[in-house]
């Protein structure tokens, strides 16, 4: 079967880190990235939970002026 080929561009630290940890599971780096794409294409979901980094002071700040302004909704 013929393949394709995918480069990723990524911090070294963090190809090093991300190698371990496949290491550590019997896995090498690419491997994973391969069994990424077969359950993203499987089940048609990117199987990563997403959340935002909490608000720095700097957000509350201008948040709470604004609900000052505009009062309660």
């Amino acid at each position: 079967m013929p393949t394709a080929t995918l480069t990723v561009r990524m911090d070294p630290e963090l190809k090093e880190q991300f190698s371990a940890i496949a290491a550590g599971v019997g896995l090498d780096a690419p491997t994973v990235v391969r069994m990424l794409a077969v359950q993203t294409v499987r089940d048609r979901v990117i199987p990563l939970s997403l959340t935002a980094s909490p608000r720095d002071e700097a957000d509350l700040a201008w948040w709470d002026e604004a609900r000052a302004d505009w009062g309660e909704w």
